[in-house]
C-alpha cells in the first residue's frame, strides 16, 4: 500500500483550534463524508484501531511556518476509521503557544501505522478563550424565517471578556460563512431584558443575541453584503435543517483575534403566533417507518387567534392562502443528523391526526430501530406553511423529544366473522427483555380520505405485555369501546364487510409508541378457519395425487 491509497481518508473540512487559557491546540479530523462513495481501492478502512502519529502545521505571518510540535516524534493517536478524531497538544508555555495567535493557514502531517503518512489542509484555523463549556451552560439557535429575526439564546457562565464583537457562523460549502450581529435597539420590537442591546453590553448579562437585519430600528446597521449572507443563511437552512450553526465572539490579546464559540445544541423554529405550544408530538419508529401523533387535530390552534388579537388578520391570510405543508423530521444523535421530509395538502394537515413517514428505506429503518447508536436519540418536526407559488407563510417546530423505538416486529389484526383480535410479535433484544409491564393499548379504526385519518372507532384495553415472550394476543370488543356501545357495534360490523375493509386502517398507540397494523381476514365456521381449511385441502390433494401416481407407476413396473 503507498500513502496515496489513504488521500481521501480525511475531510477537508477539519478544523485547528486554539484554547489560551489552557494553551493547547486541537485538530478535529473528521472523515471524508463521501467515504461511502470512495472505490473499493481505497484502503481506509484497513488501519482502523492503529496507533498513529500527527503534526501541525501552521503559517503565521509573524513567525512564518510553524510546525507543533517543534522537533521530535508527532503527538500520538489512534486511527479510527469514518470517525471524528480529537488531536490535541499543549505547549509548555504562553509564550511559545502565542507564536501561533495569528496564524490564519494551517494543515496536518499524519503517520498512520508509522508507515504511511498521509498530509493535507484545514479549513478553519481560530482561536477561543475557552470552549462552550466553560463560556456557557447552553447554547441553542432560535428563529422565525417569516419574520426574519434569528438569534443565539444561551446561559452565559464566567469569562474574562470585556468587549467582544458579535457573528453567527454556519457551514456551507466546506466552510463557516459569517454575519455580524450588532447591539439591537430597546425599541426592537423583538427585543427581550436580557438581549444583547445597546443599553446591555456585558457578557455575563447577556442571554440572547438576536439578528434583525429588516427591522426598521437596526436596517441601517447592516451592508448589502450582510443583507446577502443573510439571505443565503435563510436558503441553507431551509434546505438542510441540521446545517452546523454557531455563535462567536471576536475579541483581542495581544493585537490578534481570538474568539469564544459555541455550537448551538439544537435549533428551534418559533414566531409570534406561538404555534410551537401546541406541539405535544409523540414519536415512534417501528416497522411501518416514523409515525408522528402532531398534536394536531381539526385545525391550527395557533391561528384562531380572536378578533381583536392584532395577529388575526395575519392569521386570517395564512389560512386563506396556505396551500402546502412542507414537514421535516430532524433526528440526532451525538455524531449524527437524518432529515426526512413530506409535503402534505394544508387542507389535510389541519385536519390530520398523525404524520407517517413511510418512506424509509430497510437498511436506516432497522438501525433507527435496533442499532446502539440511536439508543437516546432526539427527533424534532419542522413545519413550514407555503402558499401555491412556494412563498413561506408561517414556520414553526417542536421542541427535542425522546426518539420512541419500538420492541415490536409485527402487528396483525386478525378479523373474523363476530371478533376481532390484535397478535403482537415482539422483539428479543436485550433493550426489550425487561420486566412485565402494564400499559393501556388504544385502538383506532382510521378511515383513509385523501390522506386525512379520521376516527372512526376507539378501544381502550389495560393489557399485560411481556417482551421476553415471542407472541401476545389482544381481544378487542365492544365492552373495550370508550365511546357508545351500540354505535360501537354497528362500526365494526359495518368495518368487516368486505367492501369497506380495504378503505380502514387500523393503528395502535401505547404509552410507549404509535403503528399501523396489519390485518388478515379469518373467516370461522365451527371455530375452524377457512383459509387453513383450504390449505389443509391443497395440501391433502397435492399429497394423494403423489400417492396415486407412485401406485400407477409401480403397477406398470409390474
Amino acid at each position: 500500500m503507498s500513502e496515496n491509497t489513504f488521500k481521501q481518508c480525511f475531510s477537508p473540512a477539519s478544523t485547528l483550534v486554539g484554547n489560551r487559557l489552557t494553551r493547547t491546540l486541537t485538530l478535529n479530523l473528521l472523515p471524508n463524508p463521501l467515504m461511502k462513495f470512495i472505490p473499493t481501492d481505497n484502503m481506509c478502512q484497513v488501519l482502523n484501531g492503529k496507533s498513529s502519529s500527527a503534526v501541525f502545521l501552521l503559517q503565521s505571518p509573524l513567525n512564518g511556518k510553524v510546525q507543533v510540535p517543534s522537533s521530535g516524534t508527532g503527538i500520538p493517536f489512534t486511527y479510527l476509521y469514518n470517525q471524528n478524531i480529537t488531536i490535541s497538544y499543549q505547549f509548555s508555555s504562553l509564550a511559545l503557544y502565542d507564536q501561533i495567535l495569528d496564524a490564519q493557514f494551517g494543515a496536518f502531517k499524519i503517520l498512520l501505522d508509522g508507515e504511511y503518512e498521509v498530509q493535507g489542509s484545514v479549513a478553519d484555523v481560530f482561536h477561543t478563550l475557552s470552549n462552550q463549556t466553560a463560556c456557557f451552560s447552553s447554547a441553542r439557535f432560535t428563529f422565525s424565517l417569516i419574520e426574519s429575526w434569528f438569534s443565539f439564546e444561551v446561559e452565559p457562565l464566567f469569562c474574562n471578556v470585556a468587549s467582544f464583537t458579535v457573528y453567527f457562523e454556519y457551514y456551507s460549502d466546506n466552510k463557516w460563512l459569517r454575519i455580524p450581529v450588532h447591539a439591537v435597539e430597546d425599541s426592537n420590537v423583538f427585543v427581550k431584558p436580557d438581549d444583547y442591546k445597546t443599553s446591555n453590553t456585558q457578557f455575563l448579562s447577556i442571554k440572547r443575541y438576536l439578528l434583525d437585519v429588516n427591522s426598521a430600528s437596526e436596517s441601517s446597521k447592516y451592508s448589502a453584503a450582510d443583507r446577502s449572507a443573510l439571505e443565503n443563511l435563510i436558503s441553507t437552512v431551509t434546505q438542510n435543517i441540521s446545517t452546523p450553526i454557531r455563535l462567536s465572539l471576536d475579541y483581542f490579546v495581544k493585537s490578534t483575534t481570538a474568539s469564544i464559540t459555541a455550537i448551538a445544541e439544537y435549533k428551534f423554529s418559533d414566531n409570534s403566533m406561538g404555534c410551537f405550544s401546541a406541539m405535544t408530538p409523540k414519536t415512534t419508529i417501528n416497522e411501518n417507518g416514523l409515525i408522528f401523533k402532531t398534536g394536531f387535530q381539526n385545525s391550527l390552534p395557533c391561528l384562531e387567534v380572536p378578533s381583536a388579537d392584532p395577529r388575526y388578520s395575519y392569521a386570517q391570510y395564512v389560512k386563506e392562502k396556505a396551500t402546502f405543508v412542507q414537514v421535516t423530521a430532524l433526528i440526532t444523535t451525538s455524531t449524527r443528523a437524518i432529515e426526512l421530509q413530506k409535503v402534505i395538502s394544508f387542507n389535510s394537515f389541519v385536519s390530520i391526526y398523525l404524520v407517517q413517514f413511510y418512506q424509509i428505506n430497510e437498511e436506516l429503518k432497522r438501525q433507527l430501530i435496533d442499532s446502539d447508536e440511536f439508543q437516546g436519540a432526539q427527533i424534532q418536526l419542522f413545519v413550514v406553511l407555503v402558499d401555491a407559488n412556494g412563498q413561506m407563510l408561517l414556520d414553526f417546530s417542536s421542541k427535542p423529544i425522546e426518539l420512541k423505538r419500538t420492541c415490536v416486529n409485527q402487528r396483525v389484526m386478525h378479523i373474523y366473522n363476530k371478533r376481532l383480535e390484535v397478535v403482537i410479535w415482539t422483539k428479543q433484544l436485550e433493550r426489550c427483555n425487561r420486566p412485565a409491564v402494564s400499559i393501556t393499548l388504544n385502538y383506532f379504526g382510521m378511515q383513509l380520505q385523501n390522506d386525512i385519518y379520521q376516527i372512526v372507532e376507539q378501544y381502550g384495553v389495560t393489557q399485560l405485555v411481556n417482551f421476553s415472550r415471542k407472541t401476545d394476543t389482544v381481544p378487542i370488543t365492544c365492552e373495550n369501546s370508550l365511546g357508545d356501545k351500540k354505535e360501537c357495534q354497528i362500526n365494526m360490523t359495518r368495518n368487516m364487510k368486505t367492501n369497506v375493509r380495504d378503505q380502514i386502517v387500523y393503528f395502535v398507540e401505547s404509552a410507549s409508541e404509535l403503528s399501523q397494523i396489519q390485518y388478515k381476514v379469518m373467516e370461522t365456521n365451527n371455530n375452524v378457519w377457512k383459509d387453513s381449511i383450504i390449505v389443509f385441502g391443497v395440501s391433502f390433494a397435492i399429497l394423494l395425487g403423489c400417492i396415486l401416481y407412485y401406485l400407477f407407476k409401480e403397477q406398470q413396473k409390474q
